[in-house]
């Protein structure tokens, strides 16, 4: 759509009070003063954002796609005029993937004038990003899932545009309890925070269902073989596995181990299962049965095909290579959304005050993101709400619908 002059109105021509405005604009840059021309010309510099990404130090190649859907939104955004009429501007800086580094980060940005903040990504490094973002007012969207991220009265200023921990626990112990009715459940978790956070979460949801693991095995990242844990949770008499691993070299062991003592329980966990990697890595025998957690807009089923607008963007990813073979968790991340967020509602209040942008963030209900309604109150900053995530499986990654980015929705059944 073209826009308007800001000298037209909308009703009936013409608007006296921008006509007014234009032209004591006009009166005050003739005559060499600031004002009104002022803040016009300031209209049309960038709107810098804080980009805290990892360039540099063993995990910048894993999390460098998480980006790419920020990159994106700034395409569109500034083809179609920016926000309030500035283009966006990133404003890079390398956290190395260091908890510590943080909130030098965060200085380095705010002694800059910076005061909306896009990542860091993992929980760890984004709690570390939060002690220094909040008490500068900082708006921020951080990539983890966490559950206290979303905690609006400890972080008041940032926002989650993705599921927690929690959430992602119920709906995985839902579907071994309820969907496929087990009763002997079994934990194996990477020893890290997340590890521990999503087994935490999942001890809650069993407990729900009146269960208790069979067996919680704990392994360290760097352990060289699986095999032993992996017997030990059939030992148990597992019926089934909650699987919190975020590492494609363990989950690769895991299945491999699993394929080796011909045991296929269902098996579901993080969204890192849909890494295609381990396609080449693990036959598609131990993978049957493996299921992940993902936003049903990002699901097919036989009734429910993938929207026009997710498969556009589909396209839009598989454009960048750092994407391929890890299209699925790229989509799963919040800055697309926040971004497009941002500036639907930095336009509607006509202002990029922080604490005016604050309370509208607070209030906004059901936004149609790209991942799905988005949500917010001024105490739960978790903008996805738990009905909104399932679980995909992971060999539906190599049907042609899939598109790199989609998988079919998990049933009793489809596994």
């Amino acid at each position: 759509m073209t826009e308007r002059p800001l000298w037209v109105d909308r009703r009936c021509g013409l608007d006296r009070r921008d006509f007014l405005v234009r032209a004591a604009g006009l009166w005050a840059g003739a005559m060499g003063l600031s004002g009104v021309a002022g803040r016009a010309i300031a209209q049309s510099e960038p709107f810098r954002v804080g980009w805290v990404r990892t360039t540099t130090g063993r995990l910048a190649s894993s999390f460098s796609m998480l980006y790419v859907g920020g990159l994106i939104a700034v395409d569109e955004i500034n083809a179609a005029g920016g926000i309030l009429g500035r283009p966006i501007a990133r404003q890079e800086e390398d956290d190395e993937a260091s908890p510590a580094k943080e909130p030098a980060v965060v200085r380095k940005l705010r002694e800059a004038g910076v005061s909306y903040v896009l990542g860091p990504a993992a929980s760890s490094q984004s709690l570390a990003s939060l002690s220094a973002t909040t008490p500068n007012k900082m708006i921020q969207a951080a990539f983890a899932n966490a559950e206290e991220l979303g905690d609006g009265s400890k972080y008041p200023y940032h926002y989650q545009l993705s599921y927690n921990a929690t959430q992602q626990a119920q709906v995985c112990v839902r579907h071994l309890a309820e969907t496929l009715k087990l009763k002997k459940i079994a934990i194996l978790q990477e020893n890290t925070a997340f590890g521990e956070q999503a087994a935490a979460a999942s001890l809650a949801a069993l407990k729900a269902f009146g269960l208790t693991p069979v067996a919680r095995e704990v392994y360290a990242q760097t352990a060289p073989d699986l095999s032993a844990y992996v017997s030990n949770l059939r030992k148990s008499g597992a019926e089934g596995v909650l699987a919190w691993m975020a590492s494609t070299p363990s989950l690769a062991m895991c299945y491999n181990a699993l394929h080796a003592q011909k045991w296929y329980p269902p098996i579901t966990g993080h969204i890192g299962v849909f890494y295609e990697v381990l396609f080449d890595l693990v036959p598609d025998e131990a993978l049957r049965n493996v299921t992940g957690t993902a936003y049903k807009t990002l699901l097919w089923t036989p009734d429910r095909p993938i929207g026009a607008r997710q498969q556009v963007y589909a396209r839009k990813l598989a454009a960048y290579p750092e994407t391929k073979g890890t299209g699925a968790a790229t989509a799963s991340a919040p800055f697309y959304d926040f971004l497009h967020l941002l500036k639907a509602v930095v336009e509607t209040e006509k202002t990029f005050d922080t604490d005016k942008i604050k309370r509208a963030l607070d209030n906004v209900q059901g936004y149609d993101g790209m991942i799905g309604k988005i949500s917010f109150s001024p105490q739960n900053h978790t903008g996805i709400s738990t009905d909104q995530v399932s679980l995909g499986t992971v060999l539906s990654g190599k049907d042609p619908r899939s598109m790199g980015v989609f998988r079919q929705e998990a049933t009793a059944t489809s596994g």
